[in-house]
């Protein structure tokens, strides 16, 4: 499970992925021929079909494949990008001002029911958005206007100029404007309205399916869309000969993962999305045997220890009402950075792996993923060195104590003599993480350190996170997509967003060329119109800055384990869109 891991971290992911058979022009089925795709639900039933008002995962997950995108994801890069398939932008500029980006849409797509998909259908998303308050309302932080000044020209307007904007723009949705203005005479008449419920019919779609029915309590059923104007099977077939294969797309209930993996196993559905730990090895077992077809991935979260720099006893916010900074004191032990450093080198994290997450763990050198654009496998991790941490603390004036604690002497912000003890709180109940901090006992105790575990309940250990009282936290955080690394870095350690009680930079992190790399990275100004790979070489400096100043001690991220049945022809899960060809499956019964 070492090269795994390895593999994983320098980004090689899909050398864990089962070659997918490739497509067969003499073995493709015709239009609609191949048996269904079902797909499990965990989750709870689907609540509504109206994406501007959609907030549960269930409904997303069908909302996703029945409506249309406005800027796709890239499944290659994991990157907002022109021309992807079933998402209408076929390309944009930005303004020299910053601030007006100008989208051209594909002018070759219909609703379902033959009306043309226009630029007034991401309007009419907006202007409610912009009426009502929906789950969408977060893109006014950055969306001030949207205009159409032809059927297939959208231009978005910004309250201020702002690279990562083009994210929120791309969260506002496609909807048929000509059924939802018949549906609902005003925006505030949407609210509420019994048209909204998951049993109406959303009478025009635009995507690989259509709507068939939804029984609650058992499953939402979805028919292949002919009419969908870039289907998979174009690459083989030739352009415009393509066409949906699967017959339909079936989100079936499933009470829990253990059902779940026996579902799987006894083939009644397509796809397992995420297995659990304790089941790998048998799907695993099943796809060395052709029985099914293994992607394995990093997973969008990360598994991290907070550690406050700041002084804990008297919490202040990183910056005043004019924007300056604030004097937070500094914590008597972790306020040194070599401490921090310390720390790093004593976590023998190959130790760590084994003994807590059974090999399943993915090493991180800083706050991003492997999945990330602007990730970059030449930032080193902190080797394994407790010479090198004994170095540090000794120079950090934390010297051998008589009972084995490291005590201050001539240390930074601590008394002299007082002993070198933090405190790890983590929440109850998270069995890995209470493992993981009782190792952390053992390898910091090795070089001095007198660590206090703490276990305790989740809500309070959330509460003295934000309160900024802690010495350390461990817990996990997790990362949208497509992946943001403006968003990723801002929230979480700039001073803007250090406010006790409330804001998510509760380790009082401050570097001020952090700081100017946010502003520049965000800034058409600075990067060229927002070019990619500037901002790219900004978003590494930052990252390798985070890296040695150590505010967070990234621990892991973990494998997300997704298999398809052995017989599905065409399974190519990428790292940006798992099921972006589900179009193509090829799925044949014995019956057959």
């Amino acid at each position: 499970m070492k090269l795994l891991s390895k593999l994983l971290v320098v980004g090689l992911l899909l050398a864990l992925m089962i070659a997918p058979v490739a497509a067969q022009e003499q073995d493709i089925p015709g239009p609609g021929e191949g048996d269904p795709i079902i797909f499990p639900n965990l989750g709870t039933d689907i609540s509504t079909l109206n994406p501007i008002l959609s907030a549960d995962g269930s409904s997303n997950t069908i909302i996703g494949r029945i409506f249309p995108n406005f800027i796709g994801i890239n499944p290659d890069s994991f990157a907002l990008e022109p021309n992807v398939r079933a998402a209408v932008v076929t390309g944009w500029e930005l303004a020299e001002d910053g601030v007006t980006y100008t989208f051209t849409l594909r002018d070759d797509w219909t609703w379902s029911d033959g009306t043309p998909i226009t630029g007034e259908d991401y309007k009419y998303s907006f202007d409610a958005i912009n009426t009502i308050s929906t789950p969408l309302s977060y893109v006014l932080d950055d969306v001030a206007d949207v205009q159409v000044p032809d059927p297939y020209t959208v231009v978005v307007t910004l309250n201020e100029p702002s690279c990562s904007a083009i994210n929120n723009i791309a969260s506002i949705p496609m909807v048929p404007s000509h059924v939802y203005s018949e549906r609902f005479a005003t925006f505030e008449d949407m609210i509420d309205s019994p048209l909204n419920q998951p049993t109406v019919n959303p009478e025009a779609t635009a995507n690989r399916w259509t709507y068939s029915n939804f029984r609650p309590g058992e499953q939402v059923t979805l028919l292949a869309d002919q009419n969908f104007p870039d289907p998979y099977l174009d690459e083989v077939l030739g352009e415009g000969q393509g066409y949906v294969v699967p017959e339909g797309w079936v989100f079936r209930n499933i009470a829990d993962q253990t059902l779940i993996v026996e579902s799987f196993i006894n083939g009644d559905i397509t796809i397992i999305n995420s297995t659990p730990a304790d089941r790998k090895d048998e799907i695993r077992a099943l796809a060395e045997e052709g029985q099914a077809q293994l992607w394995e991935v990093p997973a969008g979260t990360v598994r991290f220890i907070a550690v406050n720099e700041a002084d804990p006893t008297n919490p202040q916010p990183g910056l005043d009402e004019d924007g300056n900074a604030i004097d937070q004191g500094a914590h008597p032990i972790l306020g040194d950075v070599r401490v921090r450093q310390a720390l790093m080198h004593a976590l023998d994290w190959e130790a760590l792996n084994i003994g807590v997450f059974n090999g399943e763990g993915i090493q991180l050198a800083s706050h991003f993923l492997p999945t990330n654009w602007a990730y970059d496998e030449s930032i080193p991790f902190y080797e394994f060195d407790v010479e090198e941490a004994d170095r540090l603390l000794t120079e950090a004036g934390w010297v051998e104590g008589p009972d084995g604690v490291r005590v201050c002497e001539g240390c930074l912000y601590a008394e002299e003599g007082d002993p070198l003890e933090i405190e790890l709180i983590t929440n109850a109940g998270n069995v890995e993480n209470e493992a993981l901090g009782v190792l952390l006992l053992d390898q910091w105790g090795d070089v001095g350190v007198n660590l206090d575990l703490q276990v305790i309940d989740f809500n309070i250990l959330v509460e003295e996170l934000q309160a900024q009282t802690f010495d350390m936290v461990l817990i996990f955080w997790n990362f949208g997509a497509p992946a943001d690394p403006q968003s990723d870095i801002q929230v979480t350690f700039d001073p803007s967003n250090d406010l006790p009680g409330a804001g998510f930079n509760t380790t009082s992190y401050n570097n001020p060329r952090v700081n100017e790399i946010l502003e520049a990275a965000n800034d058409p100004a600075q990067t060229d119109n927002c070019d990619q790979d500037i901002r790219r070489d900004l978003y590494r400096e930052a990252y390798q800055i985070l890296r040695d100043d150590v505010p967070w001690i990234w621990v892991s991220t973990s494998i997300v384990t997704t298999a398809a049945q052995g017989n599905v022809q065409n399974y190519d899960p990428k790292i940006g869109g798992a099921y972006w060809n589900e179009d193509g499956y090829v799925i044949m019964s014995e019956a057959r």
